[in-house]
């Protein structure tokens, strides 16, 4: 580390003022520059402030390396511009929470015919199950519900969070993010437990929606502060709603939550990467994200 006040590195009578400045960080900051290329200097106190010497031949040097120093910090500091953050409008709302009104639908079904039972028995996301080669269960656990409470709880907030992803990414994108995460998620849990595990609801994938928007707002956030800080604060947002709406408690698969979360947050971080700086994918993109998405959950249940 560079020297200060009288503990000086330099030949005496070849020392050169190079720079001075009032805040002692700043000074310290161009030491440490010098230093690391090997270019001896000593920072030296004054009454108003802090001066940086140098050996008067290596001048030009000195310059040359703060110059870059200083021109590289101002780069990383600079936040690109980046397209508005679309909204989610009366359309995408509505039609979020028609589809997470047939979450309900298919419960009421189910259980008003008699077949919620056998629906279960063949669809829910039984780990050994999975592990075992069934993977078409954590897809199809996805659909399935416990009671009408849960599959409310469910259509509730997942209508929401499936509305607020389908202004920023489009509805049928949304919805394929809502099944590839909870997906992801129910794997993820199945091999936490390994065995003797079962579970259904939505639930998994409808905080894989939340970890998808927290993935988003973090790309966004560390790429627009100057600072290229605060990305932490969206994934704690995100913690934070799994810890209110999904905590521990009787008959909650809180790891499922966590596991949907995280999920859903590398894909939030994943699809930021080519559509941050591009417009919300338009209608074919749509089409196509949304019959994937209902092949996928047919594709399965036939499985089933």
């Amino acid at each position: 580390m560079a020297a200060t006040d009288d503990d000086a590195v330099l030949p005496k009578g070849r020392a050169l003022t190079f720079a001075a400045t009032s805040r002692k960080r700043e000074a310290e900051d161009w030491a440490l520059v010098l230093t690391a290329e090997g270019l001896a200097n000593a920072t030296r106190r004054t009454a108003t402030g802090w001066r940086l010497e140098v050996d008067a031949d290596r001048r030009e040097e000195a310059d040359a390396l703060v110059d870059a120093w200083q021109r590289e910090r101002a780069e990383r500091r600079a936040a690109p511009r980046l397209e508005p953050v679309p909204e989610t409008d009366a359309r995408q709302l509505a039609l979020a929470y028609g589809l997470a009104l047939g979450l309900v639908a298919f419960h009421v079904g189910l259980e008003s015919t008699g077949l919620h039972h056998a629906y279960v028995d063949a669809g829910d996301s039984q780990a050994v199950l999975v592990l075992d080669g069934q993977l078409h269960r954590v897809v199809t656990a996805l659909t399935l519900h416990a009671d009408v409470p849960h599959v409310a709880g469910n259509a509730l907030f997942g209508g929401f969070f499936l509305a607020a992803l389908a202004g920023r990414l489009g509805l049928g994108c949304a919805v394929l993010a809502f099944l590839s995460s909870g997906a992801l998620g129910n794997f993820a849990n199945a091999l936490w437990y390994g065995h003797g595990h079962s579970s259904v609801g939505a639930s998994t994938g409808v905080f894989g929606l939340v970890g998808v928007l927290a993935g988003l707002a973090a790309w966004r956030r560390h790429q627009t502060l100057p600072t290229r800080r605060g990305a932490w604060v969206a994934i704690a947002a995100g913690l934070g709603v799994v810890a209110m709406l999904g905590g521990p408690g009787p008959k909650v698969d809180f790891s499922a939550h966590v596991f949907g979360l995280v999920a859903g947050a590398f894909a939030g971080l994943a699809i930021s990467l080519p559509l941050a700086r591009r417009p919300r994918p338009g209608l074919a993109a749509q089409t196509t994200a949304f019959a994937v998405s209902a092949l996928l959950v047919l594709g399965c249940w036939r499985l089933a």
